[in-house]
């Protein structure tokens, strides 16, 4: 028959207290009755855990104030990618985008347009960016609309309306808006616009379509539409006179 409880418990004391007897006939001093730690282990224990599992049931609701270091790194690739009716966006191809003033863009252009306005800023130099990132959905509106306005000009026979229309506003898919990577700016103001014309690849940006080229971009002139690429491209861009589309050739050749 086992011990109850209660017995197991008078049993432990009352061999405490035989123990403290023979040490005092030996020692002449009794030692402290100390209480046992495991309760107070216990309690630790069970703080713990409740800590642990109190980070565990925030971590899904905590606010994400920055992307991962891997979702906002951008590739040679990726920043130097084309988008025309060539090299399309698939519908459901969607970047990390992050809002900045009123668009949304990629956090890698986020962060280089919040130091481009910064420094215009110290120079008494106000940016706006008006648009940024554009859905597919959002992207072939605009199209349609552009497209309906060209096939009621006279003259006007459907193929030529489409290609009109694509070299102002491009198809869904088609344009570079879907990437995260192309904003534009209100170039209205003088000094804004000739801060951006000449800074803006120390910030990694480049003008998208140039008046000059765009029997290779294949869309018209668009003086207030940028595209980043980062510094090194955007350096070289420059200093190359070169386009994306006449860049990439370069790079191509450069590595056969």
């Amino acid at each position: 028959m086992g011990f109850s409880s209660y017995d197991k418990n008078s049993y432990r004391e009352s061999k405490r207290r035989r123990k403290q007897a023979m040490r005092q006939s030996e020692t002449g001093y009794i030692k402290p009755y100390r209480r046992s730690k495991k309760p107070l282990i216990i309690l630790i224990c069970a703080a713990v855990l409740c800590v642990a599992a109190a980070v565990l049931l925030w971590q899904p609701f905590a606010p994400k104030h920055a992307e991962s270091e891997a979702a906002v790194r951008l590739t040679a690739a990726e920043r130097l990618r084309q988008v025309n009716r060539a090299n399309p966006m698939e519908a459901e191809e969607v970047p990390a985008l992050t809002q900045f003033e009123q668009v949304q863009v990629h956090p890698v252009v986020a962060a280089a347009l919040e130091k481009m306005c910064a420094a215009a800023a110290e120079r008494g130099v106000t940016l706006t960016v008006l648009s940024g990132y554009v859905s597919y959905e959002e992207q072939q509106k605009l199209y349609e609309q552009n497209l309906a306005e060209y096939l009621k000009k006279k003259g006007f026979t459907p193929v030529r309306a489409q290609a009109a229309a694509q070299a102002v506003v491009p198809e869904a898919g088609s344009s570079e808006a879907q990437t995260g990577l192309y904003v534009e700016f209100d170039l209205t103001n003088a000094r804004a616009k000739e801060y951006v014309e000449r800074e803006c690849i120390n910030y990694g940006f480049i003008q998208r379509y140039p008046e000059h080229k765009q029997d290779k971009t294949h869309i018209n002139f668009r003086a207030n539409g940028y595209r980043y690429v980062g510094i090194e491209d955007a350096g070289k861009m420059r200093a190359f006179d070169m386009c994306l589309e006449e860049y990439d050739d370069y790079i191509r050749s450069q590595s056969k």
